[in-house]
């Protein structure tokens, strides 16, 4: 019997962005009849009448519908997260079927939020991970933990992997130091040469069932990063720029205004005066007599020094790509301009960025050829306590009596407490940074056999720094005859995967494998140069009266082999294993091998049958486990050798010195994970993701000071040489729960909140010690690693205003009080470790409108107040710079007022370290926000345009904390706050075009 048939026609498109969906298969249902998407997601074919189309897409949720001429069909995306695929660098894989940690990030939601580096836009996305910094200037470098600290010595921050190869992360700015201080503490993220909006996806590995296969540099976790590609398809063209505008996100350190300023310090000198034994008459007229030595009315009025030093910073962002292919040729392009001026003078990036990748595929060859290059100009400015710096003149060394300018409008050459104008100096010091990045890769692939494939890989990363530092003639630092300083540096890193890869299925018995061999070399130059004594204004170094040099030649090699297999059965079982040898030049040759595995397995439970009768409601689930171990190299390249150089000065003349005591016994430092997870997914709506961790971290290196009396050399001051000694333990867990509240035609609304706690303890130190003390930190075994040591404060003693402490001498008398700080002992008053912290995301689509904001947060935890020179209730850096504005007078002690909060304010108090100057870090902050408007396509099909979409951002918009932390709670990683470049509150406004 003959069915009538008809001819069926129409097209597929995204329910999210309305574009045409390439590639979707289109089958009649109950045939074998069926066809795909043309590149504009048309399709034509023949079905019986009354027939039943089905439409499916990976990565979209399918569709079944009555045949018609005509069809317009959306299609919805999948949002089972538990699908999500893991990104390796050593394969992808579904999360369904992975057997370790991990979290992915899809970095295209946050497009929308200006950051000049990728690591901004982890901050409460992904549970575990904490992102720090000392500056919040355009290019700073940042501090990444994954699960805590694992190392003292040898670095904590990650790996970072870009489209599986690894790449540097270090700082390029050889005038700021690894600890945060020298000219500027920003420094130069080698990150910020790329362009974030460049960037599909970030996955986050965090134990050592992938991490292993990155062997001696996993130890503290892997960020691999996905950028974007082509796509089978038509070409697309695609524009988006943004302007905005940025501030601080809190009222940094608050000081007193003048008024009240000179209101506090004519009662600390009138206290002064009674302590000594004047009348309170006598008193009254020391203070009007010394007053205005300290706190004088400028003729034209006070000066509002934080409206001088700090200005409204802004950004700029321009960007084209293009993108597109065959089935055998894909491609993506693009290029970019970006630019902001921070919140400080002088401070600011501008960068220039060009990407490109093609893949083609060929017989059974695939070749995939990627490069990417940029330009960076950096201007920097000194922060922390340089004398010229914005944010201590501000916060320290300038007083609302203190004045810039003089009486005919021209800068003041000197002012404040140490004679040192800020304003001046901007005009006469520089701090620019020019750096070039070319990062390129090419892989040929070839399919040996079923699924048997050969892959080999070059990559090659080369950067080139320029970094000068001026301090003119003029200037407080550079004069008489001014200062140029110039560093030129290079860092080369190239790298070679050869890779044998094996995927088959034989019926329910299912194996990924893989065998690698690697090498990676490294070589860094430096080259230093120093003119001074200059006889006019062109400061170029030949035209210097001296002028000294110096130069270095550094770097290190890693030979490598690795492989892992990984099994399911029945997509049920997963087991996987891995194992790598690395070979370093950074340690002598019996020590130089090191051996790094992992073992991990799962269970979807969800599959067995006795889940059945609740499958409806548990969708999906999984348990897990892994253990393994990874490493960590030494920070030093030649830490093993005995080293000696020239040109060292010894009684006037030139001469040779020892530098280094070396160490041939050194060893990795290795960290062993042990990770139990677990995987839901309720009611096809709700997916939970939990993680418990222990992480041990051993053969710590420390470096142990050597007596200088045999005549070492150390341009650090106390010579040391590096042991294996110490041991740190991690202990947390992670939880991440999804709700898809609304998920329908026209509104689409998701839910993430995530959480972590970690649990950080110094197991050893050097063997012979049980504490180190280093300031108000102390090290101590079963404590965490920053531990704050100092005197526990203990309020006001009400009957004579001063400062109490408890005298926690370990006996009985421990929790009396003294107001002699002598007769109390030190004690362990905090820790920096935050108890829980995380973030909280939502993304929601209505129709043609989206908004998407994050919130992070943290409780529990401690910072401490550094800058210790204001802690004096009194003192003479309170009488000769500003005064915060805690010394409120209102809570300051007087006979009338026995129950203030704060002590007797005095001329003349001197300051101790103690508890009272704690901070808690507790903080609810609006991280990010975007809100989108796409114009709907049958507005502007005409005109040519696929997309329009206009946007408004903004980036810590809000900010809740205790009003006791006067700091930014994003903060440098031992909780030790000094003048740091707070966060900035960014305000962008966008728009997107797609041709």
């Amino acid at each position: 019997m003959a069915f009538a048939q008809t001819q069926v026609s129409g097209t597929v498109t995204s329910s999210e962005d309305g574009q045409p969906i390439v590639g979707a298969s289109v089958r009649v249902v109950g045939t074998s009849t069926g066809t795909v998407t043309d590149v504009d997601g048309n399709f034509s074919l023949v079905a019986p009448a009354n027939a039943k189309l089905n439409f499916s897409y990976i990565g979209m949720m399918p569709k079944t519908l009555k045949a018609s001429s005509n069809m317009k069909i959306k299609l919805e995306p999948d949002n089972k997260t538990i699908d999500e695929v893991i990104v390796t660098g050593y394969g992808n894989f579904k999360k369904s079927s992975f057997t370790g940690s991990a979290s992915t990030m899809d970095a295209t939601k946050l497009e929308d939020v200006p950051v000049v580096s990728v690591e901004d836009k982890l901050a409460g996305s992904v549970s575990g991970v904490t992102v720090t910094s000392s500056s919040s200037a355009p290019g700073a470098i940042s501090n990444i933990r994954i699960r805590g600290m694992g190392s003292v010595n040898a670095g904590n921050n990650p790996l970072y992997v870009i489209d599986g190869t690894p790449v540097a992360s270090s700082n390029l700015s050889e005038f700021n130091t690894s600890d945060g201080n020298g000219y500027n503490d920003a420094g130069t993220s080698v990150l910020a040469t790329l362009n974030p909006n460049d960037i599909e996806s970030i996955t986050v590995i965090k134990d050592a069932a992938a991490a292993s296969l990155y062997g001696s540099r996993a130890a503290n976790g892997v960020i691999v990063i996905t950028t974007k590609s082509g796509k089978k398809g038509k070409t697309k063209i695609d524009f988006r720029s943004d302007l905005g505008f940025s501030n601080t996100a809190i009222n940094y350190r608050p000081q007193l205004s003048g008024d009240d300023r000179r209101q506090l310090l004519w009662t600390g000198l009138n206290n002064y005066s009674i302590t000594n034994g004047s009348t309170a008459a006598a008193a009254a007229t020391f203070a009007d007599n010394n007053i205005d030595k300290y706190a004088s009315v400028p003729a034209n009025g006070y000066t509002d020094w934080k409206d001088l030093l700090f200005k409204t910073g802004s950004h700029q962002n321009y960007q084209v790509s293009l993108s597109g292919g065959s089935e055998s040729t894909k491609f993506y392009a693009s290029m970019a301009y970006m630019k902001q001026d921070g919140i400080l003078h002088n401070q600011g990036l501008e960068r220039f960025t060009g990407n490109a990748s093609i893949t083609h595929d060929w017989n059974r060859f695939s070749l995939r050829v990627t490069t990417l290059i940029s330009k960076m100009n950096q201007s920097l400015v000194d922060e922390g306590t340089a004398y010229d710096g914005a944010l201590a003149n501000y916060c320290f060394f300038q007083s609302p009596s203190s004045t810039p300018y003089n009486t005919d409008g021209s800068l003041n050459t000197g002012c404040g407490m140490n004679g040192v104008n800020p304003l001046y100096e901007l005009q006469h010091t520089s701090d620019k940074n020019i750096v070039k990045r070319s990062f390129s890769t090419a892989q040929l692939t070839y399919n040996i056999w079923d699924n048997l494939k050969l892959s080999e890989k070059l990559a090659y990363d080369y950067t080139d720094g320029r970094e000068n530092v001026l301090w003119d003639r003029y200037s407080n630092n550079g004069a008489p005859g001014a200062v140029m300083q110039r560093i030129i540096n290079e860092y080369e890193k190239l790298n070679t995967q050869t890779q044998l890869s094996y995927i088959k299925s034989f019926g329910q018995h299912n194996v990924d494998a893989l065998l690698g061999f690697e090498t990676e070399d490294y070589t860094y130059r430096y080259d230093y140069s120093h003119g001074s004594d200059y006889p006019g204004a062109l400061y170029e170094l030949e035209n210097a009266g001296t002028t000294s040099a110096q130069s270095d030649k550094k770097g290190y090699r890693m030979t490598s082999f690795l492989g892992r297999v990984n099994y399911n059965f029945a997509n049920k079982y997963y087991l996987g294993a891995s194992y790598r040898r690395d070979g370093s030049s950074r340690l002598a040759r019996q020590n130089r091998w090191g051996d790094f595995w992992s073992l991990s397995g799962s269970w979807r439970f969800t599959e067995e049958k006795f889940m059945n009768p609740v499958k409806s409601i548990i969708t999906d689930g999984k348990v897990r486990l892994s253990y393994g171990v990874n490493g960590t190299q030494p920070y030093d390249y030649y830490s093993y050798m005995n080293l000696y150089r020239y040109g060292i000065y010894y009684n006037g003349m030139s001469g040779i010195g020892v530098t280094t005591i070396g160490n041939s016994d050194l060893k990795w430092e290795k960290n062993k994970t042990l990770n139990i997870g677990l995987d839901l997914t309720l009611l096809d709506r709700f997916t939970v993701t939990f993680d418990y961790y222990n992480r041990k971290t051993s053969d710590l290196i420390f470096d142990k000071p050597v007596s200088a009396v045999t005549g070492l050399y150390s341009n650090s001051g106390t010579p040391s040489a590096p042991i294996n000694v110490g041991s740190l333990v991690n202990k947390g867990f992670e939880l991440s729960l999804t709700s898809v509240n609304i998920n329908k035609k026209d509104f689409n609304w998701t839910t993430t909140l995530n959480m972590s706690h970690n649990s950080n303890k110094v197991e050893k130190l050097t063997g012979d010690e049980n504490e180190i003390i280093s300031g108000v930190l102390i090290h101590r075994i079963g404590k965490p690693y920053y531990s704050y040591y100092m005197y526990e404060y203990a309020g006001v003693d009400k009957a004579t205003g001063k400062e109490s402490y408890y005298i926690n001498d370990g006996t009985d008398n421990a929790r009396n009080t003294t107001t002699d700080v002598s007769k109390a002992k030190q004690a362990i008053v905090g820790q920096h470790q935050a108890s829980i912290e995380g973030g909280l995301t939502n993304n929601i689509k209505w129709k043609f409108i989206d908004l998407g904001f994050t919130f992070t947060y943290s409780l529990g935890g401690d910072a401490y107040d550094y800058a210790s020179w204001q802690h004096s209730n009194g003192g003479s850096y309170l009488y000769n710079g500003a005064v915060p504005s805690y010394y409120k007078l209102s809570d300051i002690w007087s006979p009338d007022n026995t129950d203030a909060t704060l002590p007797k304010f005095e001329y003349g108090g001197v300051r101790v370290n103690s508890s009272r100057w704690l901070m808690p870090t507790d903080y609810l902050r609006l991280k990010n926000l975007s809100l989108g408007f796409t114009v709907p396509r049958n507005y502007i099909a005409n005109l040519g345009i696929d997309r329009v979409r206009v946007y408004f951002s903004a980036a810590n918009l809000l900010t809740w904390k205790s009003k006791n932390l006067i700091v930014d709670p994003e903060m440098p990683v031992d909780g030790l706050c000094t003048f740091e470049t707070p966060a900035l509150r960014t305000y962008t406004f966008g728009i997107e075009l797609g041709f």
